[in-house]
């Protein structure tokens, strides 16, 4: 299955995941592994540590090596043939316990991500392998969160790869938006300074974020406001100019078409909502 890197994102954004086991393994060279089956209920991430090996996911065959980490679902048919060396491998397990309806699908199915680099998965590797073993709650707590660093680990050198040394372009027009908002910013001026066609910066920025820049932009200013109207006295027309729109009017209709409430009925309703109740 061919699975996009902004989808592999939304997936692990929008799904709650709990890590469940991590251990390795070591098969010797020119052996054929058999008759496995990855549990049931329960899907798995495949990264090798050491050597190559073709790896075969209910029939579907994945070259695995050094780059390359395989995301199994659960109950599948494993066959793993190594080449002329030793290959060893992690095997790091989780349960998704709520996932969106639109990934679902995920659940059932088998994929590859290419990484640019390993260094930051190694190392998120070993810290599961080593805290594995202790049985106290907090190490499980802990092995939680290092659990999660591998997932963006993962996720940074699958986006890494896919574009090519460009992400760190886009990482300083993300930059530029987070401290230049409340600015007008045109995506032309944007493109010269950075020394990138505005087409070419345009699609990447997209294929990054999964929104155009104005939408990022617009979604970025909103979050803004949102938190003006909510932790500060200012007017409307001091809140629309604060995030970059310079007519009260236009900055309403935009709010309210992304919060499907004026900014005044946001503040109301926030204030109504607040545990801090002041001069009572």
């Amino acid at each position: 299955m061919n699975v996009t890197t902004n989808e592999l994102i939304e997936y692990f954004a929008t799904s709650s995941i709990q890590f469940m086991n991590v251990f390795i393994i070591t098969l010797p060279a020119r052996k054929m592994d058999t008759n496995r089956k990855t549990d049931h209920q329960i899907c798995g991430l495949f990264i090798p540590l050491k050597g190559q090996a073709r790896f075969s996911l209910n029939g579907i065959p994945y070259k695995v090596n050094t780059n390359t980490i395989i995301h199994a679902s659960s109950s599948m048919d494993i066959e793993i043939k190594t080449f002329d060396e030793d290959f060893t491998y992690v095997v790091v397990q989780y349960k998704i316990v709520q996932a969106q309806e639109a990934f679902k699908q995920l659940l059932h199915k088998h994929f590859s991500i290419t990484v640019d680099d390993m260094t930051a998965i190694m190392a998120s590797v070993q810290q599961l392998l080593s805290k594995n073993v202790h049985p106290d709650y907090f190490s499980r707590f802990e092995l939680q969160v290092i659990f999660m660093n591998l997932i963006q680990a993962i996720l940074n050198g699958a986006r890494n790869n896919q574009y090519d040394g460009m992400l760190h372009v886009i990482t300083k027009v993300l930059e530029y938006f987070h401290t230049h908002y409340e600015e007008e910013i045109l995506i032309s001026e944007i493109a010269d300074m950075f020394e990138v066609d505005r087409r070419r910066i345009a699609y990447l920025f997209e294929k990054v974020t999964g929104l155009t820049p104005i939408q990022y932009l617009t979604k970025y200013r909103i979050s803004k406001a949102k938190e003006l109207l909510a932790l500060s006295e200012l007017s409307i027309l001091e809140v629309s100019e604060a995030v970059g729109y310079q007519d009260s009017f236009y900055f309403s209709r935009v709010f309210k078409k992304l919060m499907h409430l004026s900014p005044s009925e946001y503040r109301k309703n926030v204030q109504n909502q607040s545990i801090f109740h002041y001069g009572v």
